[in-house]
């Protein structure tokens, strides 16, 4: 599990094709790569192409791609359960409304989804717009001209993160910090880290090493390779919840001294909580810090590298840049120097979501969906019925699930603007395509985006359990490319001496190689010094 997918391309490279087409599917990550090859070669011999058993030296492993078995799963909460390892990796700074399961998780779903509502949502619209504003102002600040036309950097999918961050840390905790906090913020007293930078280090480790004891990280020895990151993340480990729990008392006394309840999630969550205090069904504290983590630590992974696929291709198509520059300026504020409004503007950006679902719907963050029974369960479907026994994992494979061709090709075409047809490329299937018209019902329809069927477009999940974090994400993504194409233009910078077509070549081949974590991200375009990365220019817009 450890070395398999570092090795990944060494493997493919040296193995038998026969061997690899096997061994690959025992490999984290593998949907992505795959697509729908696994399917076609082992379930459609057997007369179903959406589903297979996997049988091998652990539990018995039911993977599907049909809408119908994923909608089913996941409309069945109490049947089919979350697993044991999201308990182990995301409950490791106490339960919530992720890692639960029956009553304790419908008590804390309750809670959950009372708190994220319209002022959060404005919240997060407006944190979004004043980070992004940061961003750019420090891609420009290293220009010499006062009104410099363009400028570049190759750490732009960083500075995607640290918005990201920081509006999880005004919108979650209240604890707005300015985009340039490093500057000045010194750790409280008593800690050596900060909030955000302790919240940076648990996230980016959340997938592995976090749940290794603290004691044995921040006594890590220096000369093993990574020690000094080992040691930074014991520290992280230990004062991230220390952090929360100081932001929860300080939160509380506001609210005893019946101040105004501010917009963010931990004083809604306070407030929310309190309210249920009577029936005994409040959060206990270790499970408002798990739930203050699960919607940091989930809200940062997801949100941060679809942004960045959206970064990227935005670089690569611009006309579909052109496309949403169009409804930008239409909603734009009449005083150009004004901020987007979140109640005016993010209705009418019905464009901007299509990119945004299309993004998801090609890069989806989580490759796959993950349940387990624990009594004998039975699956019916048009297809047929499945049986599965006690103790089967279920994986639900969204990678193939958004390319399902009887679901997306062809679908609105109608709505494509005129440049679609010169620009697709022959002989690819529509369902591989990049194309986010295919979103926009025609003129006139009841619904302006297309709502797919059920269980065929996943990457919040569905059912009881789907993400109480969807509105959040969709609100930051929509106000980062707002604020970002209100005055500029994305462009690649070419390498050396690269034509259109070679860039796009390069910068495809970028989007492909990617790699799951602990959600899907591209390689090699975060943490890169001065030279690598993928430099993107900025130009203002005339």
């Amino acid at each position: 599990m450890v070395f398999s997918v570092p090795l990944r391309p060494f493997l493919k490279r040296n193995l038998p094709t026969s061997v690899w087409n096997r061994l690959t599917l025992t490999i984290y990550g593998w949907e992505f790569h795959e697509k729908r090859r696994p399917f076609l070669q082992y379930a459609a011999p057997q007369g179903n192409d959406k589903s297979f058993m996997l049988a091998g030296c652990g539990r018995l492993e039911l993977w599907t791609c049909d809408p119908e078995v994923t909608s089913e799963v996941l409309r069945r909460p109490r049947d089919f359960q979350q697993h044991d390892l999201t308990e182990l990796f995301m409950g490791i700074f106490g339960h919530n409304v992720l890692t639960g399961n029956g009553e304790s998780w419908a008590r804390q779903r309750k809670i959950a989804a009372s708190v994220i509502n319209e002022r959060i949502s404005k919240t997060v619209f407006d944190e979004s717009v004043r980070q992004t504003r940061g961003m750019i102002s420090e891609i420009f600040v290293a220009r010499t001209q006062d009104r410099a036309t363009s400028a570049s950097s190759n750490k732009m999918f960083d500075m995607l993160k640290k918005v990201t961050i920081h509006v999880l840390s005004g919108a979650g905790l209240g604890a707005s910090v300015p985009w340039r906090n490093e500057d000045g913020e010194k750790p409280r007293p008593g800690f050596k880290m900060t909030y955000i930078q302790s919240a940076k280090v648990v996230m980016e480790a959340v997938t592995g090493p976090i749940i290794l004891p603290s004691a044995l990280l921040t006594h890590w020895p220096s000369w093993v390779p990574g020690g000094p990151k080992m040691k930074q993340l014991g520290v992280a480990k230990l004062e991230f919840p220390q952090h929360t729990n100081t932001l929860l008392d300080e939160e509380r006394r506001r609210s005893n001294e019946k101040s105004a309840s501010r917009s963010n999630i931990m004083s809604q969550m306070i407030r929310a909580s309190e309210q249920d205090r009577s029936t005994g069904k409040m959060l206990s504290d270790e499970e408002m810090v798990g739930n203050l983590f699960i919607f940091t630590a989930a809200g940062f992974e997801t949100t941060a590298n679809t942004l960045s696929f959206a970064l990227m291709l935005l670089a690569r198509y611009p006309m579909w840049q052109d496309w949403l520059l169009e409804e930008i300026d239409e909603i734009q504020p009449e005083d150009a120097e004004q901020d987007f409004d979140y109640t005016s503007a993010y209705p009418k950006a019905t464009r901007i979501m299509a990119f945004m679902f299309e993004t998801l719907r090609l890069y989806t963050p989580i490759n796959h969906l993950v349940k387990q029974t624990h009594e004998p369960q039975t699956i019916k479907t048009s297809r047929g019925t499945i049986c599965l026994p006690p103790r089967t994992v279920v994986y639900m494979n969204t990678v193939c699930l958004h390319l399902g061709p009887e679901v997306w090709r062809g679908i609105n075409h109608g709505s494509d603007p005129d440049f679609v047809k010169a620009a697709s490329p022959k002989h690819t299937p529509d369902e591989l395509v990049f194309r986010p018209s295919r979103w926009l019902n025609p003129a006139g329809s009841q619904q302006p985006l297309f709502q797919p069927p059920k269980g065929s477009f996943v990457p919040w999940s569905m059912g009881p359990r789907v993400c109480p974090g969807q509105k959040m994400a969709q609100v930051e993504f929509t106000a980062v490319i707002l604020t970002l194409l209100h005055e500029h233009r994305i462009d690649p910078i070419p390498v050396g001496e690269e034509s259109r077509e070679q860039m796009d070549e390069r910068l495809e081949a970028k989007l492909n190689d990617s790699m799951s974590v602990l959600t899907l991200q591209m390689n090699g375009v975060y943490d890169i010094g001065e030279k690598g990365g993928v430099p993107i220019r900025l130009s203002r817009r005339v």
